[in-house]
């Protein structure tokens, strides 16, 4: 059964599936950037984007 399925891990095309994983990555970040910011995901560390008071404007 070890034999079979490292067989099967030899013959995956490994630099198609990162490229496939990289153009899922920059299609997610493009569509979090298209969309409002009502929908949008809060990404790990981002930090909140605090409004302005009214008498500094």
């Amino acid at each position: 059964m070890k034999s079979i399925l490292l067989k099967f891990l030899k013959e995956l095309n490994w630099k198609f599936l990162l490229g496939l994983g990289i153009f899922c990555l920059l299609c997610a970040i493009a569509n979090n950037l298209r969309v409002s910011d009502e929908k949008s995901v809060d990404w790990i560390g981002s930090q909140e984007i605090l409004e302005k008071p009214e008498d500094v404007l």
